[in-house]
């Protein structure tokens, strides 16, 4: 190259020796002379250059996997590919969805107005689908770059691009094929095509698969018989199962001039798929922290360190400070008690998870030819709905005992409104009515005597996307491509906990400590359904290729990005009061506006004065606030349960006074510049600086308290890379050799960690570099023998980065103690650490003055004292009024530590033999696959706790093919060792327990496939 840019990352001694070391070694290649005239190795041809060319000729590193090699290697779905892909991992995460990271870099925040690194393409279109739910059928290819793809794929593609190529009609054959698939677990898979020419230029092909299959989770609670000899009914003896179908239809019409392609596409999903089928925990022996830190166990989490579990000891509905059923000694009474897990695979629950997934797209494609130049239009329209519950705490509740303030017995528990697909019309539940739950009538069925805890996910979206591309043909050195994009999305997402133990506060407030009935009870985080997540953007961009000599080639390419994103949520947990008694001593009056105000400066902390000018403010700019009488439109009923209840924030109500932005733009300019250069035939060495880019998005609403420390806004990200790599084709077309070394320079990775009760998004900078080789072999002497290999090896390293460890908010200074916080509100349960020095003097003042926990005789409370005297539930607003010292937690130094689901090293092997065998009139094919990955970690910390252990997969099959290639039979088993194999983990809140969901890859399955072709 002619220059370095100033912001591109640093070369060592040390990346070069390993560089040239590799590429020396790639470089051995045979002279022509030497080769035989056809190449034994299928030519695999690409588009990941938006032209199609062979995938040898690409100067990307590139893994293409053909429909052919995709059967061999049982890729069945986007799980697989990290099996056969040199540093691409892959994990189902928390909320139902999943995380693809390449070279280190993917989904690493928890936001919905996040995005993925690793962008995703059908047929070069970008798509956003759940790829933790979709199976390939009727694929052509599916084509993984690895890098920055900043010119070309733009936007999402840091990481590197997936693209998938589904097979499009043949104009010239009728024809079709169908596969039925049957295993254990009662699996069932049929998939098929059939392709249909209607005249010379027009065809159509319509494609199709369905899965059913029973669940990989043993449930202990089917069967169970309880202390009252009652049976629990209602559920199934497994989970996770899964019950869906998709098809797409394709039509295809030609001109000697242009080629034009339409489809339509449908998937559904209706099933007991778990989103979460394990809790992580070995229960701590102090309620401060459910689960303890760094260990690993199969016990439920300390229940007085959940909110619930807090707020059901308060009420004396459970025993105070019980550390529930992972003690041996619980003083409280299970009905159900959970019996011992003995692996990941298993769960103890009587709520049957709940998952829907509905996805619709049309998208079209057309290519004309003039002459010189292509000229190409594409773009896709599609619309998503997501619906998922399930158990939250994963057990059968211990028994809530009746109190002097219910001497029934009975604790309802909110019943979420609404469901994927539709608007949400219950007038109960409905969140533009201002009730919530139980005060809305909105009672869930289940049993009201024990503790019910579950969650729910909703979601809707609409997204469409147009690209208009201009390519030149010229006979001369000198080439180009030129292009523009545009898209918008626009999306819905409401997210809720619900749990009796957080309900009764509702009914009852909390007397021990002296604050009324606070509302709602149950946890939800929600946008507007008019669309809460908003984003558009557009781009443009060119790469012009020159051709110094007949084997050197420059390429240059620039991409100018525009992002633009707004927001408009609530989040609600106890946010209202009875307003008119707390704040206003009776005489508040019906008044709407008056009492959202009053809410918004009671929840935030702000004064109500300047809350009342901020408010006036925004009714006044929204046009709903009425000056001359003061008030806001408001229908008779809501006025009713303003009334009751006191209303919750409106959408964007909390972002404007807490100060938070609504709408945030994003730009930035990327591309590559390079020279490839065939060194002859058979062999290409390459040399690419690549700059990639992904827009930032929204943290939720910021309290004032933690406004220092915790961003509005998460920014975007940025790297800078630069590559070496080499292609080869070597012993007279036997072997296929292609490594890469890279080196990136990350600046503002985004990363996602929970913090003041929430899941927010940190930028940090990072390097990474690694080396990648992958190949193929057929051996000589064994023609019917061939192998395929891959080797990764990746480091990656935070840089100069210092945060707070929510698992370690003291980072490991013993002048400080972890506390639970016990102020009333949505902070109630929230740990913090506090002076012990400074704790210790107050601790007898505070019991006498309920501002820490105590009995009824006012002494601490067996089981929840540190052995210095000091109570772990402590208000942290009273130490705050006497001059102790709080925190929101002391900074831990990441610098060095490695990125989340970055393995070092991970190896593949792919072995298979045939058997030409005439008295069957075909052949068998026996192969076995198998990949290990080094021990990585789940997040930036780099934790005991956080260690994601070294994994392995064996898979083999069997396969005939008849010689006509009309039958096919395959016996097949994956996962021989039926190894539980850790992808990812997910940490939850400390309000939750700080438990940890592992995601696992498929069990141990076989089966028999037969497939005919026609």
């Amino acid at each position: 190259m002619a220059h370095r840019s100033n912001n591109a990352p640093r070369i060592s001694s040390k990346h070069l020796l390993y560089g040239a070391v590799a590429l020396c070694a790639m470089q051995i290649t045979p002279t022509q002379a030497q080769r035989d005239a056809a190449s034994l190795l299928e030519e695999v041809i690409v588009t990941a250059q938006r032209t199609a060319e062979s995938v040898q000729d690409v100067p990307i590193a590139v893994t293409a996997l053909t429909s052919e090699m995709m059967v061999a290697r049982q890729i069945i779905n986007p799980s697989d590919l990290q099996l056969n892909t040199p540093n691409l991992s892959f994990s189902a995460t928390n909320f139902g969805s999943s995380s693809m990271s390449i070279r280190g870099i993917g989904r690493l925040v928890t936001a919905s107005s996040g995005e993925a690194g690793v962008s995703t393409h059908i047929n070069e279109i970008p798509i956003g689908t759940n790829l933790n739910a979709i199976e390939w059928y009727d694929t052509d290819r599916v084509e993984i770059l690895r890098g920055p793809q900043g010119t070309l794929f733009g936007r999402n593609a840091t990481g590197g691009a997936i693209n998938m190529v589904t097979t499009l009609p043949d104009l010239e054959s009728f024809g079709g094929d169908i596969d039925v698939e049957v295993g254990d677990y009662s699996h069932q898979r049929i998939k098929g095509a059939l392709n249909v020419p209607v005249t010379e230029n027009l065809a159509f092909r319509i494609a199709g698969l369905s899965l059913e299959r029973d669940g990989y989770i043993d449930n202990l609670a089917y069967g169970q018989v309880g202390a009252d000899g009652n049976t629990l009914s209602g559920i199934n003896d497994d989970i996770d199962g899964r019950d869906l179908y998709t098809f797409r239809l394709t039509g295809r019409w030609t001109t000697e001039i242009s080629d034009v392609w339409v489809m339509y596409s449908k998937f559904k999903e209706d099933d007991d798929k778990a989103r979460i089928t394990n809790q992580v925990c070995k229960t701590n022996a102090l309620p401060v922290d459910g689960c303890e830190a760094n260990s690993f166990g199969l016990e439920p989490i300390h229940m007085g360190a959940s909110t619930g579990g807090i707020f059901g000891g308060l009420v004396g509905a459970v025993p105070l400070g019980d550390p529930g059923a992972g003690a041996e000694s619980s003083l409280v009474n299970y009905n159900y008690p959970r019996p011992r897990l003995s692996g990941l695979r298993e769960m103890h629950t009587d709520l049957e998870p709940v998952f829907e997934n509905e996805e619709e797209f049309f998208a079209f494609g057309a290519n004309v030819d003039l002459g010189s130049y292509s000229l190409s239009l594409q773009g896709l329209t599609q619309e998503t709905t997501y619906h998922s519950r399930q158990d939250y705490n994963m057990d059968v509740g211990a028994t809530l005992e009746p109190t002097a303030a219910n001497p029934e017995g009975l604790w309802p528990t909110s019943e979420a409104g609404g469901e994927a697909g539709a608007d949400w019309t219950d007038p109960q539940c409905n969140y533009q009515d201002g009730t919530y739950g139980v005060n809305g009538g909105c009672i869930s069925p289940a049993d009201q005597t024990r503790i019910f805890s579950y969650d729910e996910s909703n979601s809707e979206a609409e997204a469409w996307n147009v690209e208009v591309k201009l390519a030149s043909d010229y006979d001369g050195r000198f080439n180009f491509v030129v292009g523009a994009s545009t898209y918008a999305n626009e999306s819905y997402g409401d997210y809720s906990v619900n749990s009796n133990t957080l309900d009764l506060v509702n009914n009852y407030g909390v007397p021990a400590l002296g604050f009324p009935p606070l509302y709602p009870g149950q946890f939800n985080s929600t946008g507007n359904p008019a669309g809460n997540n908003k984003a558009d953007g557009s781009a443009v961009f060119g790469e012009m290729y020159f051709n110094f000599t007949d084997d050197i080639k420059l390429t240059f390419g620039l991409r100018y990005n525009e992002d633009n994103k707004e927001v408009s949520d609530s989040g609600v947990l106890f946010n209202a009061v009875d307003l008119n008694a707390a704040v206003f001593g009776g005489n508040m009056g019906p008044d709407p506006f008056w009492m959202r105000l009053a809410l918004l400066g009671y929840t935030l902390g702000i004064p109500l004065d300047e809350s009342q000018q901020r408010l006036v403010d925004f009714w006044d700019a929204s046009e709903a606030f009425d000056a001359a009488s003061g008030t806001a439109p408001v229908s008779p009923e809501r006025l009713d349960a303003v009334q009751l209840v006191g209303l919750v924030p409106g959408f964007g109500e909390n972002r404007y006074v807490t100060g938070s932005p609504d709408d945030v733009t994003f730009d930035e300019t990327t591309g590559r510049i390079g020279i490839d250069w065939a060194v002859n035939a058979d062999s290409m060495l390459y040399v690419f600086f690549n700059r990639g880019y992904k827009p930032g998005g929204f943290n939720p609403p910021i309290n004032p308290e933690f406004q220092d420390n915790s961003s509005f806004t998460f920014d975007k990200e940025q790297v800078d890379a630069i590559e070496i790599g080499s292609k080869n084709i070597l012993m007279d077309g036997r072997m296929q050799l292609n490594a890469s070394v890279f080196i990136y320079d990350y600046s503002d990775l985004q990363i996602a960690r929970i913090a003041n009760n929430t899941s927010l998004n940190d930028n940090v900078d990072a390097e990474i570099w690694g080396v990648e080789i992958e190949g193929f072999w057929s051996p000589e002497a064994l023609p019917a023998f061939a192998l395929d290999f891959s080797y990764s090896h990746l480091d990656t390293s935070v840089k100069d980065v210092k945060s707070i460890d929510p698992t370690n908010r003291t980072a490991g200074n013993d002048e400080w103690i972890m506390l639970k916080n016990i102020d009333p509100g949505s902070l109630t349960g929230v740990a913090y650490p506090a002076r012990i020095d400074e704790v210790l003097p107050l601790v007898d003042q505070a019991l006498a003055e309920n501002a820490a926990l105590s009995d009824a005789n006012g002494q601490t409370v067996p089981g929840t004292t540190y052995p210095n005297g000091i109570p772990a539930y402590f208000s942290r607003a009273w130490l705050d009024d006497n001059g102790a010292t709080t925190s929101n937690g002391l900074e831990t130094d990441i610098d060095g530590n490695s990125l989340p689901n970055s393995p070092e090293n991970t190896v593949h092997l792919g072995a298979q033999y045939t058997w030409d065998i005439d008295m069957i009139a075909g052949a068998l094919t026996a192969r076995y696959d198998y990949y290990w990955q080094d021990e990585s970690y789940a997040r930036e910390f780099n934790t005991r706790g956080d260690v994601i252990d070294a994994w392995d997969q064996h898979n083999a099959s069997l396969m005939y093919a008849s010689n006509n290639e009309t039958w096919q039979v395959r016996l097949w088993i994956r996962n021989i060792a039926d190894d539980d194999n850790v992808t990812g983990h997910y940490l939850s809140s400390d309000t939750s327990g700080f438990y940890r969901n592992y995601f696992l890859t498929d069990p141990r399955m076989y089966g028999l496939s037969v497939a005919a072709r026609f």
